[in-house]
């Protein structure tokens, strides 16, 4: 539905354990104990600036997961297959990890991922795993025990969109942009610096790029309408400040208002620690990242308080997209006027000179 899985009882090989309901993160977090709340805040900053220009924000996934590679560990992140498909995969180098870096706004595939990491676990190999809140909930549901060898990272997820509507967005930009598009960076620095938060970056099958280009919407729009999300995302049981994961990673975006000092082009995260793990880790944290201890409030951001709100359109959304398909649906939600476009244009010219005069 919608380009969502949902998960499906076969009746026939039902034994009626309940296993699988026990492993469900939203059913269990009905029933669950409440988790104390964080047990530390930092605003953080990776200290080698190539690193930190291909983060979204300060690079503190790149710092965590670095740790766990020194120690011979296996990071599970999510990258862009060879289809432009988004999903989960592990890597054991630092130069693997450089495809989970950056924000990928869609639902992952995240199919024989728990199988594999427990067959890590069990091996005694240190495993990192990332990914939204009820995503590492379900893989410590489907564990079913502690270990000791398991490092968890949840983000502070916004809600996760249609990878069927992404995937036709994806078909419709390589259409209009007259060549194949295998990825999409986010949250591209290069040109405008982390101040220009949703700066989007195109790459080719062929190898070129393009940033910011004016012919397509960039997939913010679409995503920030709430017209495309998951339908359970709007009642998120993970939107405040009882976190699965050993750490929470964000954006730290009250740097510049609040925070001056802690202010950087470059990008800033907001890393929490909610576990004992969480902060016997960090010590090892500072030869590669800044850190700075803030307030509880410096933190605090919209979804760690309440889920994201529902566009009252979104049934309208979907009936015309069923109806119609995605790209007369694109036009009439999304898509730029001709003065839009040419606004988009000569911003576009007046922020590279204002860049080059800086």
């Amino acid at each position: 539905m919608e380009g969502f899985k949902y998960p499906m009882i076969e009746e026939g090989k039902c034994i009626n354990c309940g296993l699988c309901e026990m492993a469900c993160p939203i059913l269990y977090r009905k029933v669950k104990d409440i988790r104390p709340t964080p047990k530390a805040y930092f605003a953080a900053r990776h200290k080698n600036i190539v690193t930190l220009r291909n983060s979204s924000s300060g690079g503190a996934f790149t710092a965590i997961a670095g740790s766990v590679i020194e120690l011979g560990g296996v990071v599970c992140g999510v990258e862009y297959d060879n289809d432009g498909v988004v999903r989960h995969s592990f890597s054991e180098t630092m130069e693997g990890i450089r495809s989970f870096m950056g924000s990928k706004y869609v639902q992952s595939e995240i199919q024989g991922v728990y199988n594999q990491i427990k067959t890590y676990l069990k091996s005694d190999r240190w495993v990192l795993f990332t990914g939204s809140p009820c995503q590492v909930e379900g893989l410590k549901l489907f564990l079913r025990k502690p270990y000791e060898n398991l490092l968890t990272v949840d983000l502070v997820c916004h809600a996760v969109p249609s990878p069927l509507i992404y995937k036709q967005y994806i078909n419709m930009c390589s259409t209009k942009l007259g060549q194949k598009v295998m990825s999409i960076n986010m949250r591209y620095k290069q040109t405008y610096g982390w101040s220009h938060r949703f700066s989007y970056c195109f790459y080719f099958e062929n190898g070129q790029k393009a940033v910011d280009p004016v012919w397509v919407v960039n997939w913010g729009k679409i995503f920030f309408s709430q017209m495309i999300n998951r339908p359970s995302c709007h009642s998120c049981k993970y939107s405040n400040l009882d976190r699965p994961g050993d750490f929470t990673i964000a954006d730290f975006w009250d740097d510049k208002k609040n925070r001056p000092d802690l202010y950087s082009c470059e990008g800033t995260s907001l890393l929490m620690v909610n576990t004992n793990m969480g902060l016997d880790l960090i010590n090892k944290l500072y030869d590669s990242i800044d850190l700075w201890k803030i307030t509880k409030d410096e933190a605090m951001q919209p979804c760690l308080i309440r889920p994201t709100w529902s566009n009252q359109r979104r049934q309208e959304f979907w009936e015309f997209y069923l109806l119609r398909g995605f790209d007369a649906a694109y036009k009439k939600y999304f898509g730029d006027s001709k003065y839009v476009i040419t606004k988009k244009i000569v911003k576009q010219i007046i922020k590279r000179v204002l860049r080059k005069l800086q």
